[in-house]
């Protein structure tokens, strides 16, 4: 990722996929999202075991360490 901030609708499509637990499509938005600074909603931060106050950033490595060592 270039930017470091992700734009409106690639967060709403990593937020949309989480929810869904679509790994693929979470792990493909999560490798454009990995130096985006934008603040994550709280929510996603305790669904992904986050500080309150993470980013979306901080979100795109946990999904892609996670995802990447699940069967």
């Amino acid at each position: 990722m270039i930017a470091a901030y992700a734009s409106p609708a690639i967060r709403d499509q990593f937020l949309g996929a989480l929810d869904a637990d679509d790994r693929v499509l979470s792990t493909a938005l999560a490798r454009n999202l990995t130096g985006c600074i934008n603040p994550l909603p709280g929510m996603t931060c305790d669904k992904l075991g986050l500080p309150m106050g993470s980013t979306y950033g901080s979100a795109a490595l946990r999904v892609l360490l996670l995802y990447s060592a699940a069967p």
